[in-house]
């Protein structure tokens, strides 16, 4: 009859180089994909922080210059009521100077002042033509701004 199939011992198995079969041969590659995850993720945080690091220097570059406008914006509204307090005679003392405000310390304000005058039929116009500059920081400094203006007043 049948005879029984005799039990095989798979310890005892050898393969073609002397040594037992290994159950899973795949066995490494968890740590190829470990090191792989980590060298993405680590880029990723790196790229993320860059970012992060170039939008505050952006937000920065921004809000100083709405200052240094600012600051122009408040150098022409003082050169414009020199000019009306003194009937347009403020106009030599303001050409050149350096102007100090309180709330833009921190900045080199300048005016120059050039006036021009018309003589018309019936009356004399005085025109003054008005610059003014606002800046901050020197230019090799990565925070530097710099804003003018360029406006002119008719008496």
């Amino acid at each position: 009859m049948n005879e029984p199939t005799p039990a095989i011992d798979f310890c005892r198995i050898k393969t073609a180089n002397g040594r037992p079969p290994k159950a899973n041969q795949q066995q490494g590659i968890a740590l190829v994909a470990a090191i792989f995850l980590m060298i993405v993720l680590g880029s990723a945080v790196i790229l993320l922080s860059t970012l992060s690091l170039r939008n505050a220097e952006q937000t920065t570059q921004s809000l100083l210059q709405m200052r240094a406008q600012q600051a122009v914006a408040a150098a022409q509204e003082y050169a414009v009521q020199q000019l009306i307090k003194t009937d347009g005679a403020a106009c030599a003392s303001i050409d050149g100077n350096s102007l100090s405000i309180d709330a833009f310390s921190e900045f080199n304000i300048n005016i120059e002042c050039t006036g021009y005058q018309y003589d018309g039929a019936s009356q004399t116009i005085w025109l003054y033509n008005l610059y003014a500059s606002a800046e901050y920081g020197s230019i090799d400094n990565p925070d530097y701004v710099w804003s003018e203006l360029e406006f002119s007043v008719e008496f």
